[in-house]
């Protein structure tokens, strides 16, 4: 190979198809990450429609993430064994496909079942699209790529909630998911016209063990937060048994992995400190900073009574900070120590989320903007120097399944995070219920304070049915309040963390000939 060619194949020679590859893997990657935001904004208009409580219609996202988990563990396999170009037009088509099921869903079971497979089509997405940018730029461009990439599809986030408040307020949420069609298809043109497709490794061993322990465990961890406030947590025979399948399945898939020859999860991954790090990391931003993306909408628009389209704009700015940390962190990718981007990036998703739990029923339009905007650059400090460092001594061979393992930590630890607040929210709501209706009672001294308004009037059917409601609206905003509180403290005890990452610096030159 000459020298040209050479520098071409490690990424730094000129390649006219870099370009085309960036837009088509962005496209891709934008319908997907459209999708949650268009969809959680037209929660609570799914929850009418199909007839579904609170509880229930969070599943709709938290399937989503959980099958999308479970499939993301496999990527790495199936790239190998049928081709990296196949399996990604495979998933777009497939997307595509369960986006229409979904929106002609008439039950929520219906549609927890075509969520379950649009997140099985959906997971090798992410992780093929940022293993496709990182193979197609040289190392010494990695950090302004994935800012490129990052800016790029955060088009998505911005424009989502607008797009999907719009379509549900004029025609219905349906509309959200069928609105998906035109960008998958985008996106498939793109990857048969400008990516080639890789070699396929037929010798690589599929670890069924290992994928199905992990794949249970996973599944039952995940049932097990969105079940546990409803059944009572461990009072429950059903909670103790998953449980106990939850610490089996985990502990045979460890050992399964530390003696086996050929482990579901490459051995070498894990041994790169930075990148174990980063998966912890990532973990904690789905958890803390992604399932706002849930209850936002659910605070906008049960709580605060905004028309969809107004809730939407409202978290349009987070989309457009987010915009602005990925720029940010792009800019600053050669300038400033990551560790330091990446700390910025959780004091500011605790600033973010300490200044929503402070806001009451009542609060302004500007104040909820300013809360959104920093949660939102929280987002774009954190992801570009975290995925940056984690990659930083990876070899090229084990890139699409790292890229797999952080997509799946993510988006897990989204799931995770959204059955956490909402069961926080609905313990608290169902406790401050009780404690409020407690006091709100003929004898108390409360009904009889002058300022006590009339049409909470206790001798009439209007006014109970009045009072009730004031009630239950207050209980439910000290459950968002206590949310916001324990995502403040999540993000702070992150920082720490932080710390332990080593600095990204260029690897030894025994680490760059491992990667070309």
């Amino acid at each position: 190979m000459n020298e040209a060619a050479a520098a071409q194949e490690a990424g730094d020679g000129p390649n006219i198809n870099r370009h085309m590859i960036t837009a088509s893997v962005m496209m891709a990657t934008t319908v997907v990450i459209m999708d949650m935001t268009i969809a959680t904004i037209a929660l609570p208009h799914m929850q009418g429609g199909l007839g579904a409580n609170q509880d229930q219609i969070s599943w709709v996202m938290t399937t989503y993430f959980m099958a999308q988990a479970i499939t993301m563990a496999a990527t790495g396999f199936l790239a190998g064994r049928i081709g990296r170009k196949r399996l990604f037009l495979i998933s777009l088509f497939g997307f595509a496909f369960c986006s229409v099921l979904s929106g002609n869903a008439s039950s929520i079971e219906e549609i927890l079942i075509y969520r379950a497979l649009q997140g099985m089509f959906s997971a090798p997405v992410i992780p093929i699209s940022q293993a496709l940018m990182l193979d197609s730029y040289p190392r010494r461009l990695h950090g302004k790529a994935l800012a490129l990439w990052g800016t790029g599809v955060m088009v998505a986030p911005v424009m989502g909630p607008v797009i999907g408040g719009w379509l549900t307020d004029e025609y219905s949420w349906r509309w959200v998911f069928y609105v998906s069609m035109p960008f998958a298809v985008i996106g498939i043109a793109g990857t048969l016209l400008f990516i080639r497709e890789t070699p396929l490794d037929l010798e690589r061993r599929f670890d069924w063990f290992g994928f199905m322990t992990i794949g249970i465990a996973l599944a039952a961890t995940q049932f097990l937060f969105d079940r546990g406030e409803i059944e009572g947590w461990f009072d429950s025979r059903v909670i103790v048994v998953t449980a106990a399948i939850v610490a089996l399945s985990f502990y045979l898939f460890v050992v399964h992995s530390a003696t086996t020859d050929t482990p579901f999860i490459d051995r070498r991954i894990l041994a790169d400190r930075n990148y174990a790090l980063g998966l912890v990391l990532m973990f904690l931003l789905g958890v803390l900073v992604l399932s706002l993306n849930v209850i936002m909408p659910l605070f906008l628009q049960n709580l605060r009574g905004m028309p969809v389209l107004t809730a939407a704009m409202i978290m349009m700015p987070r989309g457009l900070g987010t915009l602005c940390g990925l720029v940010l962190a792009g800019r600053l990718a050669n300038a400033m120590d990551p560790r330091l981007q990446i700390a910025l990036g959780f004091v500011s998703t605790a600033y973010s989320a300490w200044l929503f739990s402070t806001f009451t029923t009542d609060v302004g339009t500007w104040l909820l903007v300013l809360a959104a905007f920093s949660n939102g650059i929280g987002i774009g400090l954190i992801f570009v120097p975290l995925t940056t460092v984690a990659f930083w001594t990876l070899p090229v061979p084990l890139r699409t399944e790292a890229s797999t393992l952080t997509s799946l930590m993510r988006n897990y630890g989204s799931g995770i995070g959204v059955s956490i607040v909402v069961g926080v929210l609905s313990r608290t709501h169902s406790n401050a219920s009780a404690f409020l209706a407690e006091r709100a009672n003929p004898y108390s001294d409360i009904v009889d304070a002058p300022w006590f308004p009339e049409r909470w009037n206790l001798g009439t059917t209007e006014g109970l049915s009045a009072l009730g409601a004031e009630v239950s609206r207050q209980a439910m905003a000290i459950g968002f309040i206590n949310d916001f509180h324990l995502i403040t403290i999540g993000a702070l005890v992150s920082i720490p963390l932080v710390l332990l990452l080593a600095r990204g610096t260029d690897p030894p030159a025994a680490g760059r000939e491992q990667t070309t």
